[in-house]
């Protein structure tokens, strides 16, 4: 059973990466919290135009209408290329790729929700 073991092998590795990941996202978070000033500025909120303080009326309307349609893409495309890397090796391993594939996909689905979600909530992409 030479090819399990290295199955298990990889399983420990992809695991291994995703603990990783989440850990040092967790970390980053607490430390921003920990560390950025609690204190709010007045000038904090203000809106600036290439970093310089904001004078008169702004130029233009930025809108981000097209932010969840990134995140959409951005959530989609990598299950795109999984999904045929993974059916590449299905034959040999059925369980493990899917069991990876599953677990991707479920990485992948919050972002994806909130993507959809924020598309649908056209209020907050008009302007007016």
């Amino acid at each position: 059973m030479e090819g399990l073991g290295l199955t298990n092998e990889v399983l420990v590795t992809f695991s291994l990466g995703v603990a990783i990941g989440i850990g040092l996202g967790i970390i980053g978070f607490i430390l921003g919290k920990i560390l950025s000033p609690a204190k709010e500025y007045p000038r904090k909120r203000e809106r600036y135009e290439c970093a310089n303080p904001p004078r008169g009326r702004a130029r233009g309307l930025f809108m981000m209408q097209y932010y969840p349609f990134l995140i959409l893409f951005l959530t989609l495309e990598p299950i795109m290329i999984y999904s045929f890397l993974f059916l590449m090796e299905a034959h040999r391993y059925v369980l493990n790729t899917t069991l990876l594939f599953g677990a991707m996909v479920a990485i992948l689905a919050s972002p994806l929700v909130f993507g959809i979600y924020y598309v649908r909530r056209l209020e907050l992409w008009s302007a007016h």
